[in-house]
């Protein structure tokens, strides 16, 4: 059953990137940009710093990956607090993109692309190496008994975010910027 929701949960975000793609000339290029990355976000962060939180909340008795009685208060002291830090950034993200890449500032594609790259790493390593998300990877636990569930909306958090880098350099370009529009070089 929960494997159900969550793919139709990531389908259904799905379906909402590929529309706002499609819509990109009616919306704007700058404009789909920042919403496609606070998408990808949005999405990431469920999947990471807020099911971080929960899980570092939790003991095994509400959610059997539920580590709040199985650590010693210091290791679920950081937990919780690598669980907010991360959250604190996907917020200040967010507000890059609304701000920044929505208004076709370079400096906010670049500081959208260094936290793709980072956020990117970070879950192709993990994936790979500790675990797999329902892929069935050598080498990563997790594919067992798991019905191939999690990957689902970190890839469309992912493609979404990188979908949203594209539109922001399209929009950059001399050729793509509307008259009425400036575009900022610094």
């Amino acid at each position: 059953m929960i494997g159900t929701v969550v793919v139709a949960w990531a389908a259904a975000w799905l379906a909402a990137v590929i529309g706002l793609a499609l819509l990109s000339r009616r919306l704007g290029r700058a404009r789909t940009a920042a919403w496609l990355m606070v998408i990808g976000l949005f999405l990431l962060t469920l999947e990471e710093p807020a099911l971080t939180l929960w899980l570092g909340i939790a003991g095994p008795k509400g959610d059997r990956d539920g580590m709040a009685t199985l650590i010693t208060p210091m290791a679920r002291a950081h937990v919780l607090d690598a669980g907010i830090v991360s959250l604190a950034a996907a917020i200040a993200l967010g507000y890059v993109a609304m701000t920044g890449v929505r208004k076709n500032r370079r400096w906010a594609w670049r500081v959208m692309g260094w936290g793709f790259a980072v956020a990117l790493a970070t879950e192709l390593t993990t994936t790979l190496l500790v675990f797999s998300r329902g892929l069935d990877l050598p080498g990563a636990a997790g594919a067992a008994g798991r019905g191939a569930i999690g990957w689902q909306p970190v890839a469309v958090g992912l493609l979404s975010w990188a979908l949203g880098l594209i539109f922001a350099r399209r929009a950059q370009s001399p050729a793509a910027s509307a008259p009425a529009g400036r575009v900022d070089y610094a």
